[in-house]
């Protein structure tokens, strides 16, 4: 019987190798494909009491905004709560500027389970998913009918493989997907903030308390795996700030010594860094409770993204994990130092679009080449030959056009140049009446009052004034769109959150 089971994992480890293999190549392989067309990138990050949205392109973080609300706001927008929070995100997205129909969102660690489970721990199975199945029942402390459960095999340092499993209960997870696709938003990949923020820290040893004023998650992140994501509810509102620091602060210390207690032969250590996130993390009092309060290595988070001056890094930091994706480093072949490539999308089946399966594209692979082998090849080489020789003289004929051609071109280039340059000089004055127009005409729509208006041949600098920032934002984003001037523009001093100051605009072609 033993040696029955011996075999039976040996398969499950041979099969996920060559798994995990084919799965890296087509990973590799869509990766250089989104590089070459890739575009916005835009990211949601919901929480029980508000929602941050954020837009990179191109590794560069491009626009973000936020909103906080109440469950008594939320009432009050729809009495249906699926609706209010997608109306919600809605008017964030038109307010701020920021256009998408499919977006990467992250939704809150309360109420999942995750576990991680040694490879050799599995039971006997055809398959490794029905091994992981069967373990799933056993270990989950919720029925597995009422979740939908995930998993993933990753690698330590040392080689050992191991499964990363997490449950999301259904009725939370379809709520936040209904939620968005009643106001047209589909979400393409889902994943809670625990994930987002293992990505964006991006080290092999490290703790994560990332605090929202309805709930706070501690992550310990051991040899790059997740080894613990606790998420508990708690109401900032209701805690004064030498309690509400104390709270925290205690439940880091049990977290680490309920580990230790488990991992005496490595315990984590206090040297290692604590990182600190989430809508608190810029209450400057309660942060400064927390260091004097706490004995861990806090340190500054430092993302691979390129982020504005402005942006709170701290608070966005879900998003930037979300929009990080695609950028994390993967582990050696040979099982070297590396971190977790922990990419599990969490969108439920029933949700994606249809993609073919790895048979049908094999059997349509085959298919195509049985029909390609149908016709004579000689018959087929014979045919090519014939059109080449007929092109090649059309070439030969095309070849003498063209010198032709350019020796006329190079005959008219020197009057060509001087009736640019006449025609520049003309149009000058009315391509400068038309940007005032512009200028003008959408600080109208946007109620926003133009002091004055410079121009000095090079650039035109606005002074104007809003009633408040969202007209602002809107102004300048109406004469970004508007086409006639070199994107992006320089936002004034305060942005976004300004209500005036100095636009500077350069119209296209200038340097």
């Amino acid at each position: 019987m033993a040696k029955r089971n011996n075999e039976a994992k040996s398969k499950n480890v041979m099969a996920l190798d060559l798994g995990t293999a084919f799965r890296k190549l087509f990973k590799a392989l869509g990766r250089a494909l989104g590089r070459l067309v890739s575009g916005a990138v835009v990211t949601l990050d919901i929480s029980q009491t508000g929602i941050r949205i954020m837009e990179t392109r191109g590794r560069v973080v491009r626009r973000w905004a936020d909103v906080s609300f109440t469950p008594e706001e939320l009432k009050s927008i729809a009495p249906d709560s699926g609706q209010a929070l997608g109306t919600m995100v809605k008017q964030l997205m038109d307010s701020s500027g920021i256009k998408a129909k499919s977006i990467i969102a992250s939704i809150s660690g309360l109420y999942t389970v995750s576990r991680v489970i040694p490879l050799p721990n599995l039971p006997p199975a055809p398959t490794l998913e029905e091994s992981v199945d069967e373990i799933a029942q056993e270990i989950m402390p919720v029925p597995t009918d009422n979740l939908y459960f995930f998993w993933q095999t990753v690698s330590t340092n040392e080689g050992e493989q191991q499964v990363f499993a997490i449950g999301v209960p259904r009725d939370i997870m379809d709520d936040k997907i209904r939620a968005l696709k009643i106001v047209g938003i589909n979400p393409r990949v889902i994943e809670i903030k625990a994930m987002s923020l293992v990505r964006v820290v991006n080290q092999e040893q490290a703790l994560i308390l990332n605090i929202d004023p309805s709930n706070f998650d501690i992550i310990m992140v051991v040899k790059g795996v997740p080894e613990i994501m606790h998420s508990l509810a708690w109401r900032r509102d209701s805690m004064s700030i030498e309690d509400a620091a104390e709270y925290l602060a205690t439940n880091l210390e049990v977290t680490v010594d309920f580990y230790n207690a488990h991992h005496v032969d490595a315990p984590f250590e206090m040297t290692n860094p604590l990182y600190i996130t989430g809508q608190m993390s810029i209450e400057l009092e309660l942060m400064a409770k927390l260091r004097a309060r706490l004995g861990f290595n806090i340190e500054q988070l430092t993302p691979s993204l390129e982020c504005p001056d402005l942006l709170p890094v701290s608070q966005y930091a879900v998003n930037i994990g979300l929009a990080m994706r695609q950028e994390v480093s993967q582990r050696d072949g040979d099982g070297g130092a590396g971190l977790l490539p922990l990419d599990l999308n969490l969108l439920p089946r029933a949700y994606r679009p249809w993609r073919p399966t790895t048979n049908q594209v094999y059997s349509a692979i085959i298919l195509m080449a049985a029909v390609a082998l149908i016709f004579p090849l000689l018959e087929v080489t014979t045919e090519a030959m014939g059109k080449t020789a007929v092109l090649q003289q059309q070439s030969d004929i095309l070849n003498n056009q063209l010198v032709l051609k350019k020796m006329e071109i190079e005959r008219r280039e020197p009057l060509q140049k001087s009736i640019g340059e006449y025609n520049s000089i003309v149009t000058r004055d009315s391509s400068f009446s038309e940007d005032v127009s512009v200028i003008i005409e959408e600080a109208e729509r946007a109620d926003v009052v133009v002091n004055s208006i410079a121009h000095d041949e090079v650039q035109i600098a606005i002074n104007c004034r809003a009633e408040d920032y969202l007209s602002f934002r809107a102004y300048l984003a109406a004469l970004e769109e508007s086409g006639r001037f070199a994107s992006p523009i320089p936002p004034p001093e305060g942005y976004p959150y300004t209500t005036s100051g100095t636009i500077t605009l350069k119209t296209r072609g200038q340097p």
